[in-house]
C-alpha cells in the first residue's frame, strides 16, 4: 500500500505539467503568430500610407518601407534564432525564449509607435498644409469677389463717362448755338451801327439845312422887320415865304421818300426795326394830329395873313417833335439791344404794325397833296387878303421869339448829336465787348473738344481695363475651380489617412491590450514555473526515495533469491515485473509528452516558415509593383509639370501680346489726328477680336491641363487600388496576371495622355497662328 502510495503521486503531476507545457506553448506560437500577421499587416498599412505620402507630397517610398523592412528582417532572425535554439538544445526551458521574443516584440512596437508617431506629425503637417490651401482658396475668392466689385466700379465709371461725354456734347451743341447766336447779334449790331451812322449823317445834314434854314429866317426877319414898313413888301415877302413853304414841303416829301426808304431797310432788319416802328407809329400819330390841326389853321388863314407865319411857327414845332421823336427812337435802339429776345416773340404783331404804318404813310401822303393844293388856295386868299397884314406884323414878333425858340432848340439839337455819339461809342464798346466773348466762346469750344477727346480716350482704355479684368476674372475662376478640385482631392485623402489613422489607432490599441495580456499571461507562468519547479523538487525527492526503495527492493530480493530459489521465484517474478514497469512508467512518460510537444512545435513553425516567406514574396512584388508604378506617375508628373510650365509661357506670351496691343493702341492715339474715326472704330474692333482669340485659346488650354489632372487623378487611384489589392492578396492570386493588366491599363493611359499632349501642341500652334495673324 506505501509503494502504491509513493508511485501513484507522480504520473499525474507529470501529465498535468505536459499539459500546462504544451497549453503555454501553443498560446505562445498563437501569440507569435498574431504578432507577426499583426507586424505583416501594419507593414502593408505602413505601405499604403507612403504610397499616398507619395502621391500627396512626391516624397520617396524609401523613408516609410525601410522601417517595415528592419522590422519584417528582425522578425525572422528572431524566428530562425528560435528554430537554431529549438534545434540545438530542445532542453532548455520555454519560457526563457518566449521572454527574450517578447522583449524583442516590444523594442520593435516601440520603434513601430515611434514611425507611427512621425506618420502622425507628418498628417498634422499635411492637414496644416490642406488648411493653408483652404485660406489661400478663401484668400483666392475674396480677390475673385474684389476683382467683380472692381469691375462692377468700372462699369460704373463707364457709364459716367459715356454720360458725362453725352452730357459734353450737349453743351458743346449749346455752345455752338450760342456762337452763332452770338455771331449773329454782332451781323445785327454791325448792322444797326451802320445804320446808326447813316442816320447820324443824315441827321447831321439836317442839323447843316436847319442851320442854313435859321440863318435865312433871321434873313426873312430882318427883311419882314424893313418890309413891314410897307404893306407891298410885306406881302411880296409874303408870297416868297409861301414859296419857300412849298420848298420846304418839297423837302419834307423826300424826307417822307428817305423815311419809306429807311421803313424799307428796317423791314430788312426786323429787330432794329421793331422799336423804330413803334417810335414811328407814335410820331406819325402825332404827325397826323400836326397834319389836321395845320389843315384848320390852313383853312383858318383866309381869315388871316399872320396865321400863315403861325403855321409855319408850327411846322418847325414839328420839325422839333420829330428830333424828340428821333432822340426817343435812338434810345429805344439802346434798350432794344436788351430786349431782343423779348421782340423775336412779336415780330409778327410788328409786321403787321409796319403793314399798317405803310397804309398811313400812304394816307399821309395823299394828305400832303390835299395840303399842297390847300396852299395854293391859300396863296390866293394871301393875295386877297393883304389887308389882314396888320395882324401880321403883331405876328412878327411872335417869330422873333420863335427864332429864339429855334435857337435854343437848335443848342438842344447839339446836346442830343453829343449824347448820340456817346451812345454810338457804347454800342462800339458793346460789339468789342460781344467779339471778346465771342473769342471766349470759342476758345472754350476748343477746350471742351479736347475734353471729349481725352474723355473719349479714357472710354476706350476704360473698355480696355474692362476687358482686361473680365479675362483674369476668367483665369481665375478656372484656377478657384482646380483648386476646388484640389481641395476636394485632398480633403478625400485627408479622410482616407484619417480612417487609417483610426485603424491603425485601434491596431495600436489591440496590441497594447494584446501586450496587457501577454505580460499577465508572463506573470501567470512565471507563478505556475515557480509551482512547478516545487512539483519537480518533489517529484525528484520521491524519485531518490523511490530509487531507495527499489534499490532495497532489490537487496531483499537477492537475499530472498539466495535463500529460497524454488518458492521465492515464482512469488518475486512478477512483483519484479511490476516494479520494472511502473519505473518504465516514470520515466518514459514525461520524454513522450516532450517528443510530441517538439513535434508539434517544429509542424508549427514549419508551417510560420512557409506562410511568413509566401507573403514576404508578396510583399517584394508589390513593392516592385509600386516602385514601378512609382517612376511612372514621377515620368507623368514630370510631363505635368512640363505642360504647366508650357501653360505659363502661352500665359506669359499672352500677357505680352495685349501689352503689345496696349502699346499699339497708344500709338494709335498718338496718330489720333492723322488717322479718321471710322479707321480708330476698325482697329478698336479688331483688338478686341484678338483678344477674344486670345482668351479663347487660354481657356481651351486651361480646359486641356484640367482633362490631363483629372486623367493623372484617376490614373493614380487606379494604381493605389491596385497597390492595395496587391498588398491583401488571397493564397491562389497570380501577381504577374495582375502585373500584365495593370501594364496593359498603364498603356492605355499612356496613350491617352500622348493623344492628349498631340491636341494641346496643335492648339498652341493654332494659337500661335491666329496671334501672328492679329
Amino acid at each position: 500500500m506505501a509503494f502504491a502510495a509513493v508511485f501513484h503521486v507522480p504520473p499525474t503531476s507529470s501529465h498535468h505539467y505536459s499539459q500546462l507545457c504544451s497549453l503555454g506553448l501553443n498560446r505562445k506560437q498563437k501569440r507569435l503568430a498574431v504578432m507577426t500577421t499583426s507586424k505583416r499587416k501594419g507593414h502593408s498599412r505602413r505601405i499604403v500610407k507612403s504610397v499616398l505620402n507619395n502621391r500627396k507630397s512626391s516624397i520617396n517610398d524609401n523613408e516609410s518601407t525601410e522601417p517595415a523592412r528592419v522590422l519584417l528582417e528582425r522578425l525572422f532572425a528572431q524566428t530562425q534564432k528560435l528554430e537554431e535554439h529549438m534545434s540545438r538544445d530542445p532542453g532548455l526551458p520555454l519560457d526563457i525564449q518566449l521572454g527574450l521574443n517578447l522583449e524583442t516584440l516590444e523594442s520593435d512596437l516601440q520603434a513601430a509607435l515611434v514611425a507611427l508617431k512621425k506618420k502622425e506629425e507628418d498628417l498634422q503637417d499635411a492637414a496644416g498644409m490642406v488648411l493653408m490651401e483652404h485660406t489661400e482658396l478663401n484668400r483666392a475668392k475674396e480677390e475673385l469677389k474684389r476683382h467683380a466689385e472692381e469691375i462692377a466700379v468700372a462699369c460704373s465709371k463707364h457709364e459716367k463717362l459715356e454720360e458725362e461725354l453725352k452730357q459734353a456734347n450737349l453743351n458743346l451743341a449749346s455752345r455752338a448755338r450760342q456762337i452763332e447766336d452770338l455771331k449773329l447779334q454782332l451781323k445785327d449790331r454791325d448792322q444797326e451801327i451802320f445804320a446808326a451812322r447813316s442816320a447820324l449823317s443824315s441827321k447831321q445834314d439836317e442839323m447843316d439845312k436847319m442851320r442854313n434854314e435859321l440863318m435865312k429866317k433871321t434873313e426873312e426877319a430882318a427883311k419882314k422887320e424893313s418890309e413891314l414898313q410897307s404893306m407891298a413888301k410885306l406881302l411880296d415877302e409874303a408870297n416868297e415865304v409861301v414859296k419857300k413853304q412849298e420848298i420846304e414841303l418839297q423837302e419834307l416829301q423826300k424826307s417822307i421818300q428817305e423815311k419809306e426808304e429807311e421803313l424799307e431797310e428796317s423791314m430788312m432788319l426786323r429787330k432794329l426795326e421793331e422799336k423804330k416802328l413803334k417810335v414811328a407809329e407814335a410820331n406819325l400819330e402825332k404827325k397826323t394830329m400836326d397834319w389836321l390841326l395845320a389843315k384848320e389853321e390852313l383853312k383858318k388863314l383866309a381869315e388871316d395873313a399872320a396865321k400863315h407865319m403861325g403855321e409855319s411857327n408850327k411846322t418847325m414845332k414839328e420839325f422839333r417833335r420829330a428830333k424828340r421823336l428821333l432822340h426817343d427812337v435812338r434810345s429805344e435802339l439802346v434798350s432794344s439791344q436788351k430786349s431782343l429776345a423779348s421782340s423775336r416773340q412779336k415780330m409778327q404783331e410788328q409786321e403787321k404794325l409796319l403793314e399798317k404804318q405803310l397804309a398811313e404813310l400812304e394816307e399821309q401822303k395823299t394828305s400832303i397833296n390835299h395840303y399842297m393844293t390847300s396852299l395854293k388856295d391859300a396863296q390866293i386868299e394871301v393875295e386877297s387878303e393883304r389887308v389882314k397884314l396888320r395882324v401880321a406884323e403883331s405876328r412878327n414878333k411872335e417869330l422873333e421869339w420863335d427864332l429864339s425858340v429855334k435857337k435854343e432848340l437848335m443848342e438842344e439839337l447839339q446836346e442830343e448829336l453829343r449824347k448820340e455819339k456817346s451812345s454810338l461809342q457804347q454800342v462800339i464798346q458793346e460789339t468789342s465787348f460781344l467779339q471778346k466773348e465771342l473769342d471766349q466762346k470759342t476758345t472754350e469750344f476748343g477746350e471742351l473738344h479736347n475734353l471729349l477727346q481725352v474723355k473719349e480716350s479714357e472710354l476706350v482704355e476704360a473698355r480696355l481695363e474692362i476687358q482686361h479684368l473680365k479675362s483674369e476674372q476668367v483665369s481665375l475662376q478656372l484656377i478657384l475651380k482646380e483648386r476646388d478640385l484640389e481641395l476636394f482631392n485632398a480633403q478625400k485623402k485627408l479622410e482616407e489617412v484619417n480612417q487609417e489613422v483610426s485603424e491603425l489607432k485601434m491596431l495600436m490599441n489591440n496590441r497594447e491590450d494584446q501586450l496587457m495580456q501577454a505580460t499577465t499571461l508572463l506573470k501567470e507562468k512565471e507563478e505556475h514555473l515557480l509551482i512547478m519547479q516545487h512539483e519537480l523538487n518533489d517529484t525528484k525527492l520521491k524519485f531518490s526515495e523511490a530509487e531507495s526503495v527499489v534499490e532495497r527492493i532489490v537487496d531483499l530480493t537477492n537475499k530472498l533469491v539466495i535463500c529460497t530459489k524454488d518458492e521465492e521465484c515464482t512469488a518475486t517474478s512478477p512483483f519484479d515485473d511490476m516494479g520494472q514497469n511502473l519505473l518504465h512508467q516514470l520515466f518514459e512518460k514525461p520524454t513522450d509528452d516532450f517528443k510530441r510537444q517538439e513535434k508539434r512545435l517544429e509542424t508549427e513553425l514549419e508551417l510560420t516558415r512557409e506562410s511568413l516567406r509566401t507573403k514576404e514574396l508578396e510583399v517584394l512584388a508589390a513593392q516592385r509593383a509600386l516602385t514601378i508604378k512609382d517612376e511612372e506617375l514621377k515620368i507623368a508628373l514630370e510631363r505635368l509639370d512640363a505642360r504647366e510650365k508650357e501653360l505659363r509661357r502661352m500665359k506669359e506670351e499672352t500677357m505680352e501680346d495685349a501689352n503689345h496691343l496696349k502699346n499699339l493702341y497708344a500709338l494709335a492715339q498718338e496718330r489720333i489726328g492723322e488717322k479718321s474715326v471710322g479707321d480708330l472704330a476698325i482697329e478698336k474692333l479688331q483688338l478686341e477680336a484678338a483678344q477674344l482669340e486670345v482668351e479663347a485659346a487660354t481657356s481651351a488650354l486651361h480646359k486641356l491641363a484640367e482633362m490631363s489632372c483629372e486623367l493623372l487623378h484617376n490614373v493614380s487611384l487606379s494604381v493605389d487600388s491596385e497597390t492595395d489589392t496587391a498588398i491583401f492578396l488571397p493564397n491562389g492570386f497570380d501577381p504577374w496576371l495582375s502585373m500584365h493588366e495593370n501594364n496593359e491599363h498603364f498603356t492605355k493611359v499612356k496613350t491617352e495622355v500622348a493623344r492628349l499632349s498631340a491636341i494641346t501642341d496643335q492648339l498652341v500652334q493654332e494659337a500661335g497662328v491666329v496671334g501672328a495673324a492679329n
